[in-house]
């Protein structure tokens, strides 16, 4: 149970602090991409029935990241669930590590599956004035005359907020880290979108690395 009391000692509070929305005018359209994932030798059988946990005393961001995340991993075949909706006992880290993995144990769960936020990254890039010429071409035939019309954009800052979170897949029975997957969510535009953007390239690898039934 040691690297997962770790992971919430680490991180409990910080998805408390901060809304997982993007704030620039203008946000580019919401991605999520991997960045590096780590597999552990697998113990024997498969994880067939998961708990999905997001590491938050925020009921909103929980509920939405956890019931997205199930949805993508049950369409890819795995049984997968959730705690009840009563709060954790975020304030204590082995209370709450003892709370979560009774209640897996008693739900039949052979994993967990923790997301927690590491960081949030915020850029503040400025786009230069661009000056863009299109040739024009005015009056018919030989009183054609073609000319260069000029556009002035005027430069701009946009704002880029990266959003690094960390997946990792628990052993019920012996608490230790199987299969952790790092990843970018680059200017998501509504928790909704940045829970469905996270889930969907989540589920993705991990189909590919556990053992499951489809």
């Amino acid at each position: 149970m040691t690297r997962l009391r770790s992971v919430a000692a680490a991180l409990v509070t910080l998805w408390a602090t901060i809304a997982l929305v993007g704030c620039a005018s203008s946000p580019p359209p919401s991605t999520t991409s991997v960045t590096q994932k780590k597999t552990e030798a697998h113990p024997e059988g498969h994880y067939e029935d998961l708990i999905t946990l997001a590491v938050t005393a925020n009921q909103d961001y929980r509920v939405t990241i956890e019931r997205t995340l199930a949805e993508k991993l049950i369409d890819r075949g795995f049984q997968v669930s959730r705690l009840a909706d009563d709060d954790l006992p975020w304030g204590d880290v082995d209370k709450l590590t003892a709370t979560v993995t009774d209640l897996a144990s008693r739900a039949g769960a052979d994993g967990i599956l923790v997301t927690t936020l590491v960081r949030k990254d915020e850029e503040k890039n400025y786009v230069p004035t661009q000056v863009i010429q299109k040739p024009m071409v005015v009056g018919v035939g030989a009183h054609a005359q073609t000319y260069m019309d000029t556009t002035v954009a005027p430069g701009y800052y946009e704002d880029r907020k990266v959003y690094v979170l960390k997946t990792t897949l628990f052993d019920v029975q012996s608490g230790k880290a199987v299969w952790e997957l790092y990843s970018n969510t680059v200017n998501p535009g509504s928790l909704q979108q940045a829970a469905r953007d996270y889930a969907v390239a989540v589920a993705e690898v991990l189909n590919q690395d556990i053992s499951h039934s489809e």
